[in-house]
C-alpha cells in the first residue's frame, strides 16, 4: 500500500545505515485507554509531607548497588532528589540533595550533594547514583545551562559524573567533596541531536501555535536523565538516557511506516510541522573504563518519531529473564490530536528478550501507569492536589514518584513538591497491573494529626 506520508521527507542522507531501534508509534499512542489496572489510585494527601523545609523536592532516585538493588550504606537507605527553593518558580537554582533513612521509610535531609556546582550558572538535573564495589558513591547526572538561540530559548544539556566518599558518624551521614567531578558525555550530532541541530530544525519549521496543526510545541531538546545499568548476562556497563535522534539514524523530519504503525492505521495521515520535529529517543552509551568516567555513544534503543520529543526518566532492568525498559512522558507534549491526552501523564514500558533486541510495548500500547488531571492544558496539572509524576521503577517492582502538593504542619494543602506515594506493580510477561499503594518516603519528623482531620477536596 502506498501512503501519502511515505512520500514526505525533510532530510536525505546517502548510504544511511539501517536503524535497529524499536519505536513507540502513533498507533500505540492513539490506542491509549485508561483502565482500572493502569490508573494511579487516589491517595491520602494528609500523608504527603515536605521532605526538605523551604524546598520543592521532585525527581528522586534511590542509591543502588552496581547490580541494581537498593544499596545498604552502613545501615542507611539513601535517596537523591532534585530540589529548589519554594520561591524559585523556574527551577533556575535546581540542585541535587540527598536524604538518608534508618528504617527505609523516614528520611533525614543530608544537604546538597555538591557544595559547589561543576560550572557557574548551571542547573543540576536528574540522573542516577550507585554504591560502587569499592565503597564510594558515583552519581551520573545532567548539567543544564540556558542558551538563547536564533529560534528561541533552549537548555544545553550534558552528562557529568562525580565520585564521593561517605562518612557515617553518630550524628548521621555526610558526603565528602567529590574526588572526581567532570563532564561525561554530550550529544554527538550523529546518534543524538545537538542544541544547534535542534535550533536549526525549529528555524526551518517554526511552531504553528495551533492545536489543529499539531501539539503546539517548539523543538524540545533532550539529553538528560542518565541511568546506570550493568547487564547481568555479560557484566558490561552502560548508561541509558533520554535524548533526541541525531542526523544518522531516525533523524528529525524522517517519515517512515514504522513510526506510524500498522499498514492499515490512519492511511491518510500527513505529518504536520510539529509532528516532523518530534524525535524523542532512549539512548545508550557503554562505559569504556573501570572507573565509569568514559563512555562510547551507541545508537538509540527506542525512538518516538512523529509522536513526542520527550520521554524521560529511563530505567532498564532484567526481570523474568527479559529486559524491561521504562520511561515517562506527558500527553501535553505529544503530537496526537486527541483531547483525552491533554493533562494525561504516563509511565511507559517495553520488553525484549535481548538488551539490544526489539522492544515490544507492554499492555499493547506501552502504558503501565497513567493519571489524568482535569482542567485546561497544564493548568489542570498545577491545580490537581492528587498530581503525581516522574515514576521510576525499582527492582522489586515498586514505583516511586513525586507529588505536586504536600500537607503543611497546620494540615492545609500546600503547593510544595515532595516525594509522592509509591505503587506496586505486578508483571506477567507483556501485561502489568497496579496492585497496591503505600507511603514509604516520608520526613523523619512527623507531627501527629489533629483529632478532627479536615477534608481536603
Amino acid at each position: 500500500m502506498t501512503r501519502k506520508a511515505d512520500t514526505i521527507t525533510v532530510r536525505d542522507i546517502e548510504e544511511r545505515p539501517v536503524s535497529q531501534a524499536s519505536h513507540w508509534t502513533r498507533e500505540n499512542a492513539t490506542r491509549i485507554r485508561p483502565t482500572a489496572t493502569n490508573t494511579f489510585p487516589p491517595f491520602d494527601t494528609g500523608k504527603i509531607k515536605a521532605l526538605m523545609p523551604g524546598y520543592h523536592v521532585w525527581d528522586n532516585w534511590f542509591v543502588l548497588d552496581e547490580e541494581g538493588n537498593v544499596a545498604d550504606i552502613y545501615g542507611y537507605t539513601v535517596l537523591f532528589a532534585l530540589v529548589r527553593p519554594v520561591d524559585d518558580e523556574e527551577s533556575a537554582h535546581a540542585k541535587i540533595a540527598y536524604f538518608y533513612s534508618v528504617d527505609g521509610v523516614h528520611y533525614i535531609p543530608g544537604g546538597f550533594v555538591f557544595r559547589e556546582s561543576l560550572f557557574s550558572d548551571v542547573q543540576e538535573w536528574s540522573g542516577s547514583t550507585i554504591l560502587r564495589n569499592d565503597g564510594r558513591l558515583q552519581t551520573f547526572y545532567t548539567v543544564a545551562m540556558g542558551v538563547e538561540l536564533s529560534s528561541g530559548w533552549q537548555t544545553h544539556q550534558r552528562f557529568a559524573t562525580a565520585i564521593q566518599t561517605i562518612a557515617v558518624t553518630e550524628s548521621g551521614m555526610s558526603l565528602a567533596d567529590p574526588m572526581y567531578h567532570a563532564l561525561l558525555a554530550e550529544p554527538d550530532g550523529l546518534y543524538y541531536q545537538t542544541i544547534w541541530e535542534s535550533d536549526a530544525g525549529e528555524s526551518r519549521a517554526p511552531t504553528k501555535h495551533s492545536l489543529a496543526l499539531g501539539d503546539d510545541q517548539t523543538n524540545n531538546l533532550c539529553f538528560r536523565d542518565p541511568s546506570f545499568f550493568k547487564d547481568p548476562k555479560t557484566g558490561k556497563t552502560f548508561l541509558l538516557f533520554e535524548a533526541n535522534t541525531g542526523s544518522l539514524l531516525d533523524a528529525e523530519g524522517s517519515v517512515k511506516q514504522k513510526y506510524i504503525g500498522s499498514e492499515d492505521f490512519d492511511v491518510e495521515y500527513v505529518p504536520t510541522p510539529d509532528d516532523l520535529k518530534a524525535n524523542g529517543c532512549i539512548g545508550m552509551a557503554e562505559f569504556t573504563n573501570d572507573e565509569y568516567t568514559f563512555v562510547n555513544l551507541m545508537p538509540p534503543v527506542l525512538t518516538t518519531n512523529l509522536v513526542t520529543d520527550e520521554i524521560e526518566r529511563i530505567k532498564l532492568m532484567v526481570y523474568d529473564n527479559h529486559y524491561y525498559l521504562f520511561c515517562v512522558c506527558h500527553g501535553n507534549k505529544m503530537t496526537i490530536p486527541d483531547e483525552d491526552l491533554i493533562n494525561r501523564d504516563f509511565l511507559l514500558g517495553f520488553r525484549s528478550k535481548d538488551m539490544l533486541g526489539q522492544y515490544e510495548p507492554l499492555n499493547k500500547t506501552g502504558v503501565v501507569i497513567q493519571q489524568k488531571s482535569l482542567g485546561n492544558r497544564y493548568d489542570g496539572q498545577s491545580e490537581n492536589g492528587q498530581y503525581i509524576y516522574s515514576w521510576l521503577v525499582l527492582p522489586d517492582l515498586s514505583v516511586v514518584s513525586y507529588a505536586n502538593f504536600s500537607t503543611a504542619s497546620d494540615w492545609t494543602l500546600q503547593s510544595v513538591k515532595t516525594a509522592g506515594p509509591s505503587v506496586q506493580l505486578e508483571i506477567d510477561g507483556l501485561e502489568t497491573r497496579i496492585t497496591d499503594l503505600y507511603y514509604n518516603v516520608l520526613p523523619a519528623t512527623v507531627v501527629e494529626p489533629p483529632l478532627v482531620f479536615p477534608t481536603i477536596a
